[in-house]
């Protein structure tokens, strides 16, 4: 659906770039399938990584990246390029919000507590300084002058080439006009992770209990809370379980990196 979406815009693309970073679904098939250009990296290198051979692949000043499990709307492209007739610009996305075939309690969860669909936005096309690539738009040029993403980086690189651009006096739009639609059906264990993603930042480490005490604060008093009040007994129980979830994570993945290193 992803490609077909990208097909279906009201600016025809100049092309549609897959990379492959070690899949193991259908992505192979449906991309041949629609006559995609294909570059199957050998091993999964992470975003970072995927996101610099977009850029360095493509031949166009904007680039579109779309993650592969959202769709967006036809005129995304259309009304994209219009913010970044600003030539100070170099990004533009929007929102993204849960595809409407999406009724199970995780995907429930996410769309309260990741995308916030429920809460009041801004309504106006305003400058940010934050850029988020589930769906954006890109000029190549600020990208490549700042650059590139960091291909070290296996998750963040949005972060870290935000920064980058903003360093630069470049600019970043947020329209909520451009809309992503998720497609994605998390596990418990890619739900809360990516919680942790997106409310993280990339250059700050912190120890494993001030996380854990933060996360259990946010999740007992905000989310455990409006999920009583909802009466939405299943969120309540993904709530309670995030911050204990994320402390025996990272617990056990320091102690794994504590016995690798001592060897």
């Amino acid at each position: 659906m992803t490609i077909l979406s990208l097909k279906a815009q009201t600016i025809a693309l100049h092309e549609i770039i897959v990379i492959d970073d070690g899949s193991t679904d259908q992505t192979l098939d449906i991309a041949i399938k629609y006559g995609c250009r294909i570059i199957s990296l050998k091993k999964t290198l992470g975003r970072g990584h995927a996101r610099m051979l977009g850029i360095c692949e493509s031949n166009t000043p904007f680039v579109l990246f779309c993650d592969s499990s959202n769709v967006i709307d036809i005129q995304f492209v259309d009304k994209a390029l219009q913010n970044l007739s600003d030539q100070s610009v170099s990004a533009c996305f929007g929102k993204i919000i849960n595809h409407r075939s999406l009724q199970d309690p995780l995907s429930i969860w996410r769309s309260r507590y990741l995308f916030r669909e429920c809460e009041p936005h801004r309504s106006d096309i305003h400058f940010v300084n934050t850029l988020i690539t589930y769906a954006v738009l890109v000029r190549k040029e600020h990208v490549i002058h700042v650059g590139n993403f960091n291909p070290q980086l296996k998750e963040c690189e949005d972060q870290d080439l935000g920064d980058k651009l903003l360093d630069l006096n470049y600019k970043l739009l947020s329209d909520p006009q451009l809309i992503a639609y998720s497609l994605r059906k998390e596990s418990v264990s890619s739900l809360y992770l990516r919680y942790r993603r997106w409310n993280s930042h990339y250059k700050i480490s912190q120890n494993i209990i001030v996380q854990f005490l933060k996360t259990l604060k946010v999740s007992l008093f905000i989310f455990a809370r409006k999920d009583i009040m909802d009466r939405r007994f299943i969120c309540l129980f993904i709530s309670i379980y995030l911050p204990f979830y994320l402390f025996f994570h990272d617990f056990f993945i320091n102690l794994k990196s504590s016995f690798k290193n001592g060897k």
